[in-house]
C-alpha cells in the first residue's frame, strides 16, 4: 500500500460519510456515529509512522495499530523482507489523538498451533511491554495471521483483561457484535484494484 493509495481510499471513505472510530469506542460502549469504520494496521511497521501517519493526519482519520512487541525496534522476523518495526521511542511519536495502540501478540506465532499456556505466556508478555515502556494501549487483540486458538480462548482472554479480538474473514460486522472474540476485518492490499477495495468495503466477502 502506497501513501497515494491510502490517501485516495481515505478520501473516498470520508466522501461517502464513513466516520472513523477507535477500538476503545467498542470496549467502552461509546455511542457510535453513523457508518462507523475501524481502520487497522498490523505489526507496527516503521512506515506507519513515516508514511501512513501524515496521510491519517491530513484526513483526521483515526486508526488502531496492533503491535508485535518481541521485535519492536528490530525487523519483522516472520516476513522474508524483514521490514523495520517501530521502537518504543518511535511508538511514542505517534499522534495519540488519532492513533491508538493495541495487541498483536509478543512473538507473532499462529495461536491456532499453540497451547493455552503458550498463548497466555505470549499475551502476558505482549501486555507487559506497554507497561514497561509507558505506552498507552487499548487491550484488544488482532490474532497473528488471523489464526484463532482452538478451542476458543475467550475465558482466558477475559481473565487477562482482553474484551475483544479481531480475525480476518473479509465480512462486514453487524452491531451488536455476535461474538466479541470473532470480529471480522476487511483485508485491503496495495495490489488490489480500486473496484475491489470498494466492493469489499460495501459487500465484504461474497462467498
Amino acid at each position: 500500500m502506497t501513501p497515494q493509495q491510502l490517501d485516495a481510499q481515505l478520501r473516498y471513505l470520508v466522501g461517502k460519510g464513513f466516520n472513523f472510530i477507535h477500538a476503545r469506542d467498542l470496549v467502552f460502549g461509546s455511542p457510535l456515529p453513523e457508518r462507523p469504520l475501524l481502520l487497522t494496521f498490523d505489526d507496527g511497521y516503521l512506515d506507519n509512522l513515516e508514511h501512513a501517519q501524515p496521510v491519517l493526519q491530513q484526513h483526521r482519520a483515526k486508526a488502531t495499530i496492533f503491535i508485535v512487541t518481541a521485535y519492536a525496534g528490530d525487523r519483522a522476523q516472520w516476513n522474508a523482507d524483514g521490514a523495520a518495526l517501530m521502537s518504543p521511542r518511535q511508538l511514542h511519536q505517534l499522534d495519540q489523538s488519532l492513533i491508538e495502540l493495541a495487541l498483536h501478540s509478543h512473538w507473532h506465532r499462529a495461536f491456532g498451533s499453540l497451547s493455552s499456556d503458550e498463548i497466555e505466556d505470549d499475551l502476558r508478555r505482549n501486555l507487559a511491554f506497554f507497561h514497561e515502556h509507558n505506552l498507552n494501549m487499548t487491550p484488544v487483540l488482532a490474532y497473528p495471521y488471523g489464526s484463532r486458538p482452538r478451542p476458543a480462548q475467550g475465558a482466558l482472554m477475559a481473565r487477562l483483561g482482553i474484551p475483544l479480538a479481531f480475525r480476518l474473514g473479509n465480512r462486514l460486522n453487524r452491531l451488536p457484535l455476535a461474538n466479541p472474540y470473532e470480529i471480522q476485518r476487511i483485508d485491503v492490499r496495495g495490489d488490489a484494484s480500486e473496484m475491489t477495495f470498494r466492493r469489499k468495503l460495501w459487500i465484504g466477502k461474497l462467498f
